[in-house]
């Protein structure tokens, strides 16, 4: 815990404790005082025990929940809303949120306005919400929202927090583990994990409530729909694919992990309390979205699988390194190459349909696999968009000398596609592509000969 002690002189703490003036308050709207102002917290406060009791948020503070009126910078003068916290809503940062409650006007007089209490705006999860003055109650407590406060984590609490990577897991008093959950959309890989009595975090020093314990689990993050080039389409058949959840599953509750908290390529802190006893294990639950559908579990921190996914999604998708090959065809009569420049083996890959339309191939067995094969035409290119045509040529051969089914491919402008997608078994460890002969009618060439100058290229899958 010495890293945990360093990084707490570093972030500093606060009281969480309201300041007491002396004397009671009397808001006022516009001038006029507002009758029952006392009432009017009270209300909003047994409105916003649903929330907490259901979940949209949790507590996030040492004292009970309480609603407050925010100040507007004019003595006594407040705005039309009850801000009620402090809490928390579920995957935002670990710094405390606040409820907004809207209330009514129904009567007023020279001297005196009257307003009922609306429903409070629970803000999306993940969304924040923060009064913009200081908070008042009438019985003169005072509370600044803008400064740093020490939080009580209650039931329901969860945060995801930017990780740098800076600090290693000995240094924030962090267990290390290490598993991997992954779709075609989304990849996450758990790095570490704690059960600590204090988290420490920019905002504040988190303790769990009494009744909950905290966990912290550390995991890296790629979201493949934005940085896997394969899915950076426009035309889609039907809607775009839908980008993968990523869930917390806690006894009695399943929170999805907001994908605006979570970085395209990078590191995270989900910080979050599970009942004290324990009454049962964690996951974390890997959802695929749309119409082949499928959720992964993993149990944390043992990375115990509570599924049965495809295989090929507990193999790594693509090589820590790739080694470009380049096999020479002739093309009319041109030579050029035919580099392959990456390989992916998924459960889904997008493929081009017709001119311009993509959509999404899936396996058609859970021991099969989609293997990508990404080529690049080389050498002195003919003026054709041929791709949809020469495609068909390119065939990759399995290690028992059959040849793989092509379930489809993209290209565009150049005489290659720039990718075929053929199933393979998803234990397959190698095959070997090339470019086959053919003679083919080509956009603005005509009819042209096509055939392999040298041999095919032989592709370790060993990852």
């Amino acid at each position: 815990m010495l890293g945990l002690t360093v990084l707490l002189a570093v972030t500093g703490c606060a009281t969480s404790a309201p300041a007491t003036q002396p004397g009671a308050l009397q808001p006022t709207i516009e001038g006029k005082k507002l009758a029952d102002a006392s009432e009017l917290q009270s209300q909003a406060e047994a409105q916003l025990a649903y929330t907490l009791e259901y979940g949209y948020v949790a507590r996030a503070g040492a004292a009970a929940v309480s609603c407050w009126f925010s100040k507007t910078g004019l003595e006594s003068e407040v705005d039309e809303r009850l801000w009620c916290g402090p809490v928390q809503v579920p995957g935002t940062g670990a710094g405390t949120d606040w409820v907004p409650v809207p209330i009514k006007e129904v009567t007023k007089s020279d001297d005196e306005v009257r307003y009922e209490v609306q429903s409070p705006q629970v803000p999306e999860k993940g969304n924040r919400s923060t009064p913009g003055g200081m908070l008042v109650r009438t019985d003169g407590k005072e509370f600044d929202p803008s400064k740093q406060h020490d939080m009580t984590a209650g039931r329901d609490f969860l945060a995801v927090l930017p990780d740098d990577g800076k600090r290693s897991n000995h240094d924030l008093g962090l267990g290390n583990t290490e598993f991997k959950l992954r779709d075609d959309l989304l990849g996450t890989t758990v790095t570490g994990w704690a059960n600590p009595d204090i988290w420490f975090t920019s905002e504040g020093t988190l303790r769990a409530e009494t009744g909950s314990r905290l966990r912290v689990v550390r995991m890296k993050v790629e979201k493949l729909n934005e940085t896997d080039s394969g899915f950076h389409r426009t035309n889609w058949q039907g809607f775009a694919p839908q980008p993968s959840e990523l869930a917390l599953e806690v006894p009695g509750k399943r929170q999805v992990l907001p994908a605006d908290r979570l970085p395209a390529n990078g590191s995270v802190f989900v910080v979050y309390t599970v009942p004290d006893p324990q009454e049962g294990p964690e996951h974390l639950a890997l959802g695929t979205l749309g119409a082949k559908s499928l959720d992964q579990r993993v149990e944390i921190p043992s990375g115990k699988r509570s599924d049965s996914p495809p295989a090929v999604l507990q193999r790594a998708a693509t090589p820590a390194q790739f080694k470009e090959q380049t096999q020479k065809i002739r093309f009319g009569d041109r030579e050029l190459g035919m580099k392959i420049t990456g390989v992916r083996l998924g459960r889904q890959r997008p493929i081009k349909l017709g001119e311009s339309q993509y959509d999404v191939a899936t396996i058609s067995a859970t021991d099969k696999a989609l293997l990508e094969v990404r080529v690049e035409a080389t050498g002195d290119l003919p003026d054709t968009a041929g791709g949809l045509l020469t495609k068909d040529l390119i065939t990759v051969t399995l290690p028992d000398g059959s040849t793989a089914r092509q379930v489809g491919a993209r290209y565009d402008g150049g005489p290659l596609p720039f990718a075929v997608v053929v199933e393979v078994p998803a234990d397959t460890r190698s095959v070997s592509v090339g470019m086959g002969e053919g003679v083919l009618d080509l956009p603005r060439l005509g009819r042209t000969s096509i055939s392999p100058v040298d041999s095919r290229a032989t592709l370790a899958l060993e990852f």
